[in-house]
């Protein structure tokens, strides 16, 4: 039944509004599943933090590290980030028509195809690295350039098996099983840190990277393991049944990812513009908002996906709009709160976690007011996360490129004028009006999405 139509009396309304409901509640027992289990694992990343902090304060060696993983994971968010998106909607209307084996070899014909992309793209990140690092990060001394260019080889490993872990969990997601997929990547900073204390002789901070593929690898090992045992594929397949709809959705998604991702890269990368430790100022501040920001709407972005599927897939937009802003207000009032606790234990957290060793007071002064700075992009961001699910699953193509650009052109401009006025504060500062512009126009996009656009 179309939204536009009006639905005729039934005596059972009042149980499909109890339905509703429920499905509300699950929602929020998921999210809440996924939020607490994430901060698990973000605890483990200030771990990796605090060892490179008291290892290498904010020398050279963190400004090459913080680039180079900068580029990977923005890479493996941009491609594999927004397949794991595209992937789940797909993969459910596949199993509502012909079942779940008929699903499972959708997945494994796209993810064989998002494998081969995300290997072409981390190795001309690596190959391409002399040409485009100066240029980004031109304040960088030569040794440090290079160094960052060494750093970028090992991290294609992590790249490539970063995507298999996050295609992976994408079907968990699929199948309503989200812990593991949340607490899996506690791993990768954990192995980081301890390679760096004790390798950190013989691998310099080439151990961070070394970590993070080794990290990585049990990530995947873990949540593959998991996939194997509910009957699932694991291994990517040269037959492809129909991926028009799954791919229709992909590409937008993935100009989306450069929204949502996109602004951190550049944020780092014109930080470097600044001189040497405004990089690795930005990168410590912008690390704890981050983790505040993967839990939150990590949680509730993988937990509204197969619910806003289920939705769009019946026909009731107008249901899943009413959703939508319910979500939308709470995500972003629980953010405020949020903002002020980062205001106010800004510098005290920042002292506690890494002024030791090479890391000084002046280093925490700095970096404190970077973290208030980027804290307070945490309602818009939060309400953009919600809304690129919403878009993606109706299929808002056009919308998702177009807040993608806005954003990204939002965030040069903003950052190069806020620099000019506030430094590397003024970076971070900038990331709050962009993400407001960009929610306001993927809310509009929903709200005025033809109500004839389904899942399917």
């Amino acid at each position: 039944m179309s939204a536009e139509t009006p639905a005729p009396n039934r005596p059972d309304d009042a149980g499909d509004h109890d339905d509703r409901s429920h499905d509300d509640r699950a929602v929020a027992r998921a999210g809440m599943t996924i939020g607490v289990l994430s901060v698990v694992a973000k605890l483990t990343a200030f771990v990796r933090e605090a060892a490179i902090a008291a290892v290498y304060g904010r020398g050279p060696e963190v400004d090459a590290f913080f680039l180079a993983l900068a580029v990977p994971v923005f890479l493996l968010a941009l491609i594999a980030g927004s397949f794991q998106i595209a992937l789940v909607p797909a993969y459910l209307a596949r199993r509502r028509a012909a079942g779940e084996a008929a699903a499972d070899s959708l997945f494994a014909a796209a993810f064989g195809r998002m494998l081969l992309v995300v290997a072409a793209g981390s190795l001309v990140m690596a190959a391409a690295a002399p040409a485009y690092l100066p240029w980004l990060a031109p304040a960088l001394a030569p040794d440090t350039l290079a160094l960052t260019a060494d750093l970028l080889w090992i991290m294609t490993l992590f790249v490539v098996v970063g995507a298999a872990a996050v295609a992976w969990g994408g079907v968990l997601n699929a199948r309503r099983r989200f812990a593991l997929p949340a607490i899996a990547p506690a791993f990768t900073p954990l192995v980081m840190a301890v390679l760096l204390l004790l390798a950190r002789d013989s691998l310099g901070v080439a151990a961070l990277a070394w970590g993070a593929v080794l990290g990585t690898a049990i990530e995947a090992t873990l949540v593959g393991g998991a996939l194997r045992r509910l009957g699932g594929r694991l291994s990517p397949a040269a037959g492809a049944p129909d991926l028009a709809p799954l791919l229709r959705r992909w590409g937008p998604i993935l100009l989306a990812n450069l929204l949502l991702y996109g602004a951190g890269v550049l944020d780092q990368m014109m930080a470097a513009m600044l001189g040497p430790g405004s990089a690795s100022a930005i990168g410590y501040g912008a690390k704890l908002v981050l983790a505040g920001l993967h839990v939150a709407t990590l949680a509730i972005g993988v937990a509204i996906l197969p619910a806003y599927s289920d939705q769009a897939a019946s026909g009731d937009l107008a249901a899943l709009r009413r959703r939508l802003r319910r979500h939308v207000a709470a995500v972003a009032a629980l953010s405020v709160p949020a903002v002020a606790a980062a205001a106010v234990l800004a510098e005290p957290v920042v002292r506690l976690l890494y002024q030791r060793g090479a890391f000084g007071a002046d280093d925490t002064a700095l970096v404190s007011d970077v973290l208030v700075a980027y804290a307070v992009q945490l309602p818009p961001y939060a309400a953009a996360v919600v809304l690129v699910r919403a878009a993606a699953v109706l299929g808002l193509g056009r919308a998702l490129a177009g807040a993608a650009a806005a954003n990204l052109v939002l965030t040069v401009a903003l950052n190069a004028g806020f620099m000019a006025v506030w430094g590397v504060v003024g970076i971070a500062l900038a990331t709050a009006p962009a993400f407001l512009a960009t929610a306001l126009i993927l809310y509009v996009a929903v709200m005025r999405a033809p109500a004839t656009r389904t899942a399917g």
